[in-house]
């Protein structure tokens, strides 16, 4: 058999050695390819279980990071906790609140110094600007400030757009590219222009607000309250930005729609405050200052307090003047002009206004005296015309009255020269105290000291003291003259309404200072956690029973027997009529509480410039105790 002398090229046998022959049949041979073999194994193997962790172990955490990357976060304006009262009923709740916002990413982009507006986003500016009748500076400026916030959230343009403005740009939207209108959560007031003495005022946090602790929770840009339970309770009624998210590209340009979460469920914050109550105070008020005109006085304002003294629980709280924080809401003009308004009317007069108490005072230094030892109930001192001290003449309202007196006919009849000899007796009893067993008495009492309630504005007062700090303010030391006058609540004593009350709700309960407070309770569904607040301190009190007794015999067959004489529910209470010192009329106070033998309530009225005491705030006080004890008074002819 004859071979060709070639073969085709595929079929060409690879030389063969017959010298490597012992080589390849070796077990060298097999380590080395079964070696190779296994190093090829061992790197799939690897391969394998890399993909494993990658897929399995950390699969989440990155398809987290390629979300994050094809998504932005965007913070909108999240709903408030509601607030109710003690019934239940709805004070201050969310509602929608139509506004127009612009879409940043379609009327402009990003660089490294913020956001700008694109040629086509200026053209729909200046065409928005004219219908809106707002500046296109204006509108750039707002959509920057939104953009610091949250750079691809809808910017607000218009917070409160008129109702024919946001129709019209609804029915022709795409005329206005860029601008629609919609709805954003916010603070509505089912009650209306009420109880802004303790709700207060929402706002947007800044700068200095993020640096005190109260507002720690919150984030820049976030509405937080300013004022009143709003402020005091942020922490639990805000439930800060809702979180939505919206798709861009890989140069970080919004390509998707807006993409909401779920709304967060938030508690609501129950108040001890009755809204009936409420409204009865307010009134009162209104009516108070009203009696004062007709009486020829000129009242500058007022306010009403009621508290349950045996747990400090704020029932009612009522200052006049006042604002609408319905208004307040809707209309920013309004709301910027409420901090330079003459008449003050974000002055709380409840727990911020502070003024000389008058003959409201008398019980303080009176329990002072007994718990001292220095009078009982039954020590007659004289009441008299007049109570000379050097040479200067102090006066009391009846002149010519001249009769030894116990402590509650004192006080009933509220007989000054009664208590300026008080004052007297008790400075001669250690001359180098300076009369400061009053100072010790009034600061047990709370006075002097902000008293600690859940709002915002609570004021300290003026308890004056001799030593250097008087010195330093008046200019002159004090003297025996600076306690006669401190006896009957004058001179430099400066007393908020809730701080009288709390000192009147000592009497009544015993020696408790109680914590007044508004806030009654947490719900959140079906569960109601109810809040707790501590005593300040208990008193050790001497002989309250002889005051009670002076302040019933007051509104009965005293000084405001003419109000409350007749009364069904027995009253107990002391007028006050403060000097102001000013040449205006005088300050019109009554503290009183109800019923007498199991007091309930306190309810103190204050008005301004109301001239007497009966003549102004008892009347207002009575009529407080009518919706109360739901008496009705037959009609005035």
């Amino acid at each position: 058999m004859t071979l060709p002398r070639s073969l085709p090229s595929r079929r060409r046998p690879e030389p063969y050695s017959r010298a490597d022959a012992p080589y390849f049949r070796s077990p060298g041979f097999f380590i080395r390819v079964g070696g190779l073999g296994a190093a090829v194994l061992l790197a799939l193997g690897l391969l394998a279980l890399r993909a494993w962790s990658v897929q399995i172990l950390h699969g989440h955490q990155y398809t987290a990071v390629a979300t994050s990357q094809a998504y932005r976060t965007v913070d909108l304006i999240g709903p408030r906790g509601a607030i109710v009262d003690s019934h239940g009923r709805k004070l201050a709740t969310t509602s929608g609140s139509v506004v127009v916002t612009a879409d940043v990413a379609a009327l402009g982009s990003f660089d490294r110094t913020g956001w700008h507006a694109s040629p086509t986003g200026l053209r729909a500016l200046h065409r928005f600007a004219k219908l809106a009748h707002v500046p296109v500076r204006t509108l750039v400026t707002r959509i920057k400030r939104s953009t610091v916030r949250s750079p691809f959230a809808p910017a607000v343009v218009l917070a409160h757009p008129a109702g024919p403005l946001w129709s019209y740009l609804a029915e022709r939207a795409p005329e206005y590219p860029g601008f629609s209108a919609t709805a954003i959560p916010a603070r509505s007031y089912p009650q209306g222009a009420f109880g802004s003495e303790f709700l207060g005022l929402l706002g947007e946090v800044d700068s200095t607000m993020l640096g005190e602790p109260r507002y720690a929770h919150a984030k820049a840009g976030e509405i937080v309250g300013v004022s009143g339970v709003e402020a005091y309770y942020d922490s639990l009624l805000n439930g800060g930005f809702d979180r939505a998210r919206v798709r861009v590209d890989s140069m970080g340009r919004v390509v998707g729609p807006l993409e909401r979460g779920r709304t967060k469920s938030l508690p609501t914050l129950q108040l001890t405050i009755d809204a009936r109550l409420q409204r009865a105070a307010e009134k009162a008020v209104r009516d108070g200052i009203a009696d004062a005109i007709r009486a020829g006085h000129h009242p500058t304002g007022g306010s009403a307090i009621a508290i349950d003294p045996w747990t400090g629980a704020v029932l009612a709280m009522a200052s006049y003047p006042t604002y609408n924080q319905v208004e307040a809401t809707q209309n920013s003009k309004y709301n910027a002009r409420l901090y330079t308004d003459p008449r003050h009317l974000l002055l709380n007069r409840a727990i911020a206004g502070v003024y000389p108490t008058g003959s409201t005072f008398k019980p303080i230094i009176a329990e002072a005296a007994l718990a001292s030892g220095l009078i009982t109930p039954s020590t007659p001192l004289l009441c008299s015309g007049s109570f000379a001290l050097g040479g200067t003449v102090f006066h009391n309202v009846e002149p010519s009255v001249f009769e030894s007196m116990s402590l509650p006919t004192a006080l009933s009849q509220s007989c000054d020269t009664w208590f300026y000899r008080l004052g007297d007796l008790i400075w001669n009893h250690a001359p180098a105290q300076q009369g400061k067993l009053i100072q010790q008495w009034a600061r047990k009492f709370g006075l002097g000291s902000p008293t600690g309630i859940d709002l915002t504005g609570d004021n300290a007062g003026l308890l004056p003291t001799p030593g250097k700090a008087f010195l330093k303010s008046n200019g002159f030391p004090w003297t025996e003259g600076q306690t006669i006058n401190l006896s009957i609540g004058q001179g430099e004593l400066l007393v908020s309404p809730l701080q009288l009350a709390v000192a009147y709700s000592a009497i009544v309960n015993g020696g408790t200072i109680v914590r007044p407070h508004v806030g009654g309770a947490i719900v959140d569904g079906a569960i109601v956690r109810p809040l707790h607040y501590k005593a300040v301190r208990h008193l050790h009190l001497v002989d309250t029973w002889a005051i009670k007794q002076g302040l019933y015999e007051a509104a009965h067959t005293g000084t405001s027997a003419a109000v409350f004489s007749t009364y069904p529910i027995p009253v107990a209470g002391k007028t006050g009529t403060a000097e102001t010192g000013t040449g205006r009329d005088d300050h019109s106070w009554y503290a009183s509480f109800a019923p007498f033998g199991h007091p309930k309530i306190v309810v103190v009225a204050m008005i301004e410039h109301g001239g007497f005491g009966a003549e102004a705030a008892a009347p207002a006080v009575r009529e407080i105790y009518d919706a109360y004890f739901h008496v009705k008074d037959p009609p005035t002819g």
